[in-house]
C-alpha cells in the first residue's frame, strides 16, 4: 500500500509539474500577444490564479491523510484566491479604479513585496516547529501564492525587497523551476520542522530559556529581601 502511495505521489507531482509549465508557458504567451488592456489584463490575472491554484493542490496533496477534505479544499482556495487578488494593491496604490491608472504607476504596490512571504516564512516555520498544524498549512498556501506571483513578475521587474531594493529580473527558467519547487520546499520545510532534530534544538532552546527565566528570577527575590 505504501508503495501504491509513492507512485501515486510521483505521478501527481509529474502531472502538476507539467500542468504549471503548461500554464506558464501559454499564459505568459498569451499576455504578451493580446494587444486589448483589458483583455491583457483579465489573462495576466488569471494566469497567476491559476498556477496559484496548481501550487495550492502541489502543497495540501502532500497532507491528505493529515486533513480534511473540507479543509483542503479551502487551503487550495485560499492559495488561488490571493494569487489573484495580490493584483488589486495596483488599484489600492493608484487610488482609482481605472485600469490605466493602474498599470501605469510610478511605484510597486505594496502586496508586490517580497518581504511579506519572507515574514511569513518565519511565521510559518514557528507554527510548523510547535506544531500548530492548520495554521501552518494556511501560512504555507498564503506562501505558495506570494512567492509564485512574485516570481513570475519577478521575470520582467525581479524582486523587489523593500526596504532593501530590488534585484535583477530573473531567468525565464529560474521563474519556471521556482514555481514548480515552491510548494514541494514547503512541505519538506514542514517535515523538518516536526523533525526530531528540530525538536530537539527547539526542546533545548525551550529550557535553556526556562532556567534563564527561572534563575534570573531567583536573583531578584534574593536580592528583594536583602
Amino acid at each position: 500500500m505504501s508503495q501504491m502511495f509513492c507512485h501515486l505521489m510521483v505521478y501527481m507531482r509529474i502531472v502538476l509539474s507539467t500542468l504549471v509549465i503548461i500554464t506558464c508557458l501559454l499564459g505568459d504567451n498569451f499576455v504578451e500577444l493580446t494587444q486589448h488592456p483589458l483583455l491583457r489584463a483579465l489573462l495576466d490575472n488569471a494566469t497567476h490564479a491559476v498556477i496559484g491554484a496548481l501550487s495550492g493542490i502541489a502543497f495540501v496533496v502532500q497532507f491528505y491523510d493529515r486533513t480534511s477534505n473540507l479543509f483542503g479544499w479551502l487551503l487550495i482556495f485560499i492559495c488561488f484566491s490571493v494569487s489573484a487578488l495580490i493584483d488589486v494593491d495596483h488599484f489600492v496604490e493608484a487610488r482609482s479604479w481605472n485600469l490605466e491608472d493602474a498599470t501605469n504607476l510610478l511605484r510597486r504596490p505594496f502586496l508586490h513585496c517580497t518581504t511579506i512571504p519572507m515574514m511569513l516564512l518565519v511565521l510559518f516555520v514557528c507554527t510548523a516547529s510547535l506544531n500548530y498544524f492548520k495554521t501552518s498549512l494556511i501560512l504555507g498556501v498564503l506562501i505558495c501564492a506570494f512567492v509564485t506571483h512574485h516570481t513570475r513578475d519577478a521575470v520582467r521587474r525581479g524582486y523587489w525587497m523593500c526596504p532593501f531594493g530590488q534585484t535583477d529580473p530573473i531567468p525565464h527558467l529560474f521563474y519556471i523551476l521556482t514555481t514548480i519547487l515552491t510548494p514541494y520546499l514547503m512541505y519538506y520545510l514542514h517535515c523538518f520542522c516536526r523533525s526530531s532534530i528540530a525538536q530537539q534544538i527547539l526542546g533545548n532552546y525551550v529550557k535553556l530559556s526556562d532556567h534563564h527565566h527561572h534563575h534570573h528570577h531567583h536573583r531578584q527575590y534574593r536580592y528583594s529581601i536583602v
